[in-house]
């Protein structure tokens, strides 16, 4: 964004570029030979999975900043285990009740603190922060449900994201003249923040219970959200936000060390 590119723009580019990367692994690997069918599931998912969510999680960075919006995006996990609860059996522990409560009252504390802007955060900043943690929530939703069927996650992804690219396009601005440097971070959000990140969470999803993976993502990223946003752009939480902080990993720990049981 310092470089002229606006959020929606970089939101765009990020979604191109990892179409790139998966359509190229797809095609090395053979995994874009699934049934039509899937196809056009994989497809209709884009819609809120990549052009919905990049969208509505640029939005939240530029108007309540990207240490509030990361945060309120570990919302995530609560998500999940609705999800998990009423799709995959997974029984509804105490702690995960718990961990609810505690992640609504953390998240409306950083609401309350008016985020880590100098300046004041809008509302509307706050709530695409938390509309960002259900569209994650969906990731994990698609991606147990067609791995328990044995489907690649670059299958799901090759052709989700350029779809989520093409919901974007009619609201991309784009910046004239950009630099090396600009699109070298364009492509790196395409390789590490989609390709490579959505790899490895769906690697962790086939071997794990939705619920605790979606956790041990989110476990550590509001600390170095709040630190990287603190460090590169000087938004600092007052203590108010740190306590909302402090509540969110906290319901995400208890998540964390419940047992996984299944739903009668």
């Amino acid at each position: 964004m310092a470089e002229g590119v606006s959020s929606i723009e970089c939101a765009f580019w990020r979604a191109v570029f990892g179409s790139i990367f998966f359509i190229i692994h797809g095609a090395v690997s053979g995994a874009w030979k699934v049934e039509s069918r899937q196809r056009i599931a994989f497809c209709l998912c884009g819609i809120p999975c990549v052009g919905m969510l990049f969208f509505i999680y640029m939005f939240g960075v530029s108007k309540a900043g990207a240490a509030a919006t990361s945060v309120l995006a570990n919302t995530a996990p609560i998500w999940i285990s609705m999800w998990a609860y009423l799709v995959f059996k997974e029984a509804m522990s105490g702690g995960k009740i718990i961990s609810i409560i505690l992640a609504i009252g953390g998240a409306a504390l950083i609401v309350l603190s008016g985020g880590g802007l100098p300046e004041k955060a809008s509302l509307a900043g706050f709530i695409a922060g938390i509309a960002t943690g259900f569209m994650f929530s969906l990731h994990a939703l698609v991606g147990k449900f067609y791995m328990n069927v044995k489907i690649s996650p670059v299958s799901i992804y090759m052709y989700m994201l350029p779809v989520g690219a093409l919901c974007l396009l009619p609201f991309v601005d784009f910046a004239p003249d950009k630099s090396a440097f600009t699109w070298l971070c364009l492509a790196g959000m395409g390789f590490l923040s989609n390709w490579l990140a959505y790899l490895a969470f769906c690697e962790a999803l086939r071997r794990l219970p939705a619920t605790r993976v979606a956790v041990c993502q989110t476990a550590t990223e509001p600390f170095l959200a709040a630190l990287f946003a603190f460090l590169w752009w000087g938004e600092a939480f007052r203590p108010l936000g740190w306590a909302g902080v402090l509540l969110v990993v906290a319901a995400v720990i208890i998540v964390l060390l419940s047992k996984e049981k299944k739903r009668a």
